[in-house]
């Protein structure tokens, strides 16, 4: 939620306790103290709400009051317990390019860093070595304050376009037709790798107002015969190496690929396994790993256990999508080894090198 109101341009973050603490508001003063501590499982005795949840801002209108207009009590109060600051130019990340490319190094950073490579005398491998541990931990703190260092400068940077932003307004409109144009505003991309999720968001956002009741009841026909499928798929973990930025709005897939798609030798940092998972996207059934042992950690972490059950109830197969359509099956987990091996092009580690 948090980083969904950065992206669409908000000022601040907002969190489900904005939400709690704007039901707690509307509950203060028109409840029983009791009552509004039970409703957020409060302690009585240590009045959290008084020191963490009360609204901060005033709950009406000062300057129509004070001009004895009338208020706008009710929208403002339903707003202040959050951000109404919205530009939708600011996204998440707005920080330039050049300035991270200009960004000089942080210095605890690479110190900490040169203290690791001394550590590690130059090998890549640090396992079984006497300071394995302290060269984990030294990895650890350099990538907690890399990505401290990264949030802090993303914050700052947004804090300090959004306190700008309204003097640069209006002295591009003191300057009149002699300063800067407005920038136009872009509408960001939607990268949708599900087919059935596209044409979801395609019906449920690119709606035209003259639509008439038979178009609103075939959308909704349609709208229900997608959410069956889109029900059975599943997603992994994001990896930016296959995202793409879609020229369009939203880019629709006809139809899934074929298994024609998928070559019989696959590439050695192929998954033997997720090339068949049909609740996967074509992305992630045919990702390459950096390494064949990324891709032996993936094997063994995420299809090893499930391969031994299958074992024990002689149902190995091969799960590409040419060898089911031939319905190859397999002795045992070794032998599932080798076929990979020999008709795939793909290594897994033998029994004795698995952990």
């Amino acid at each position: 939620m948090g980083r969904q109101s950065l992206d669409a341009g908000e000022e601040k973050p907002m969190q489900p306790k904005d939400w709690r603490r704007g039901a707690a508001n509307e509950a203060n003063g028109k409840a029983p103290d009791a009552v509004r501590d039970q409703m957020l499982r409060h302690d009585p005795k240590w009045a959290t709400f008084n020191s963490a949840y009360i609204n901060a801002k005033v709950k009406f209108h000062l300057q129509n009051a004070v001009i004895h207009e009338p208020q706008e009590d009710a929208l403002i109060e339903m707003l202040t317990h959050i951000g109404v600051t919205r530009d939708p130019r600011a996204g998440r990340d707005i920080v330039p390019d050049k300035v991270w490319q200009d960004m000089p190094p942080d210095p605890e950073v690479v110190e900490l860093e040169q203290r690791r490579e001394r550590l590690k005398g130059g090998q890549y491998r640090v396992q079984g070595r006497d300071n394995e541990q302290e060269i984990r931990d030294l990895t650890k703190v350099i990538r907690s304050k890399k990505a401290q260092r990264v949030k802090n400068i993303i914050e700052d940077y947004r804090a300090d376009y959004f306190y700008n932003r309204p003097t640069w307004d209006i002295e591009r409109q003191a300057r009149g037709d002699d300063g800067e144009e407005e920038e136009e505003y872009a509408e960001p991309a939607i990268d949708l790798q599900i087919p059935e999720r596209a044409q979801l968001a395609k019906i449920l956002c690119n709606q035209s107002e003259d639509l008439s009741h038979e178009d609103l009841s075939s959308l909704r026909i349609q709208a229900a015969e997608l959410w069956v499928p889109l029900c059975g798929k599943r997603e992994t973990v994001k990896r930016d190496r296959i995202r793409r930025r879609l020229p369009t709005a939203v880019m629709v897939k006809e139809e899934s690929p074929r298994p024609d798609v998928f070559p019989l030798l696959m590439d050695g940092k192929q998954c033997p396994r997720c090339i068949g998972d049909e609740w996967l996207s074509f992305e992630e059934r045919t990702f390459k790993y950096c390494r064949p042992a990324v891709m032996y950690d993936h094997f063994d972490r995420e299809h090893l256990e499930e391969m031994k059950e299958n074992e024990k109830h002689n149902l190995i197969f091969c799960d590409h999508p040419r060898c089911k359509e031939e319905g190859v099956k397999l002795q045992h987990l070794d032998h599932f080894r080798a076929h990979v091996m020999s008709h795939h092009g793909v290594s897994l580690r033998r029994s004795d090198q698995v952990k």
